[in-house]
């Protein structure tokens, strides 16, 4: 997107109403200087087929549409155009709807029926936003032209495997030296840097533009300074390796990846969340960088405690939970499971537990994020979360709410009222037809989830569904097509994992998992621990007369 003097951004329209669609069309007739529109269409469908070959800078449009709604057709011509800029217009002032498109990135989410001042203003924003990309653009175009910049970004790489191995050849370091990759510092943190909207597959043209950007901020942040790094690319996410004579300064690395965070949501519109590992580790080239790495990944968990687009330090976390009190992670899948099936009675008397526990002493350091997944296990259990924040309170105000609660009578009392809410939902869901079409879902996914290519497209065309329509359907569940398909294909590897005669190759490839170290850091990210470590823990359960 090199716009030259003479050049107009590309725009495309898409509303289900003609007259909408005529009053957008004679606004941007104001902006013809800089804004040539290129399609109108009346579903998303069209939108999205002809959105791919037109590559247009501006998306306006609605969001109830045939098809493939507003939301749906932004998320999928965001993987292939990340840079493109979109409005929504829309005659449902929802909040869900309006949450959705913050997460999305939207210049402007304008509520029908539309007033011109508000239109010209949001057009105008539009326009300065695709500006400040210009520059941005010219950038990339040159760093592409850049054989070497300095820092190796290693697509399928040995670095990769330096990660998930636990054995390294002998070779391994000379291997690395000889791609100009050196490792041999003093001082070692690993860190991922993971996305943190929730896109089910990241584009390959996604992935190079933010790999770029992520070369060109973190060689200007630390350029000057005695710290060097390596980036590479390891799937899902990129990992970095922070290497220095000298001992790291926690609040000078915290300073400057701040930063680069904030330049990669302005120059990719892209929000990510990095995860570091220790940060006194010494020792040259490191035994442990697979260790160092799984410490990366688990900081990244406490997102859903302490925001996105954020720096997190194993360091941090790894104090808090030493000093503080735990709870087993089963309960909340049982109040989960309780609240789903109408059992309140045992719910609530499970929840009044929790709660007596957590607010002695003993739990002060993890007391707000055991609440939080309380809260989450509570909405997980809702089967239209929409209609709840609609009814009664959205997701911010009921953490608000209960972050706020000083009392432990009127915690229990709120905590009690919500359940009450959800279950009254979950009745009167349960008498229209949505839990058939959900169910009828998750019996194919659980049927075929040892496809290793299978989609959400596949489980649609199956049912003789939309995709947009099985996505609402589980999201109204509150979970989605890949999170399920994860979940459902952990539970089956477990069972694989407690019989030590069946291989990790053989696990991988039976629950739908081409790579063995795919399927292993999968299992890692879902389990918290490694497949071995797993099966280990098992057997020293189940034998342990054997193991000890």
């Amino acid at each position: 997107m090199i716009k030259l003097l003479l050049d107009m951004y590309k725009v495309i329209i898409v509303d289900d109403e003609s007259a909408v669609r005529e009053r957008l069309y004679n606004q941007l007739l104001t902006f013809k200087d800089d804004f040539e529109i290129v399609g109108q269409y009346d579903n998303g469908y069209d939108a999205l087929i002809s959105g791919s070959q037109l590559c247009p800078d501006l998306l306006i449009t609605d969001i109830k549409m045939p098809y493939i709604d507003g939301i749906e057709l932004i998320k999928r011509m965001k993987q292939e155009l990340p840079l493109l800029q979109t409005i929504i217009i829309s005659g449902f002032d929802s909040f869900d709807y309006a949450k959705q498109a913050i997460s999305l990135g939207v210049i402007g989410y304008i509520s029908k029926p539309i007033t011109l001042g508000e239109l010209s203003e949001t057009i105008a924003k539009a326009k300065n936003e695709l500006d400040k990309r210009i520059a941005i653009d010219d950038d990339i175009e040159e760093l592409k032209k850049r054989a070497d910049s300095g820092l190796k970004l290693m697509q399928n790489n040995d670095l990769s495997k330096l990660i998930t191995l636990k054995d390294i050849p002998e070779n391994f370091k000379e291997k690395l030296l000889a791609d100009k990759v050196n490792l041999d510092y003093k001082y070692t943190i690993l860190a991922a840097i993971d996305f943190d909207d929730e896109i089910v597959q990241i584009s390959y043209e996604k992935m190079e533009l933010v790999s770029l950007y992520l070369e060109k901020y973190i060689k200007e942040e630390f350029d000057k300074s005695n710290i060097s790094f390596v980036l590479f690319d390891n799937s899902s996410e990129f990992g970095l390796f922070i290497l220095s004579n000298n001992p790291f300064s926690k609040e000078v690395l915290q300073e400057k990846l701040v930063r680069i965070l904030a330049k990669i949501k302005r120059g990719c519109s892209t929000e990510m969340s990095i995860g570091l590992s220790e940060t006194k580790v010494e020792g040259g080239p490191h035994k442990s960088y697979r260790e160092l790495y799984r410490h990366a990944l688990r900081t990244l968990e406490y997102r859903t405690v302490i925001g996105s687009n954020i720096v997190i330090f194993f360091d941090d976390i790894n104090k808090n939970k030493t000093t503080s009190g735990k709870v087993d992670e089963n309960e909340f899948k049982n109040i989960t499971y309780e609240v789903l099936y109408g059992e309140l009675s045992n719910a609530k008397d499970r929840i009044t537990r929790l709660l007596n526990t957590i607010t002695t002493d003993n739990f002060k350091e993890t007391y707000l994020f055991i609440l939080n997944n309380l809260i989450d296990a509570l909405l997980k259990a809702c089967v239209s979360l929409q209609l709840l924040f609609q009814t009664y309170m959205n997701y911010d105000e009921i953490i608000t709410k209960v972050h706020s609660i000083k009392s432990n009578e009127q915690l229990f009392d709120f905590i009690n009222k919500l359940v009450d809410n959800i279950d009254a939902l979950n009745k009167k869901s349960r008498q229209s037809g949505v839990e058939t079409s959900f169910n009828q879902i998750l019996v194919f996914i659980r049927n075929n989830y040892n496809k290793s290519t299978l989609s959400l497209e596949d489980v649609a065309n199956e049912l003789g569904y939309s995709v947009s329509y099985v996505s609402a359907i589980l999201k109204k569940n509150n979970t989605s097509f890949i999170k399920f398909l994860t979940d459902v294909r952990m539970e089956k590897a477990k069972m694989l994992l407690r019989n030590p005669e069946n291989k990790l190759l053989t696990i991988a490839n039976e629950v739908g998992y081409d790579d063995p170290y795919y399927f292993s850091h999968c299992f890692k990210k879902n389990t918290g621990l490694s497949p071995v470590e797993y099966r280990k823990k098992w057997l020293k359960e189940i034998f342990p007369f054997v193991l000890n």
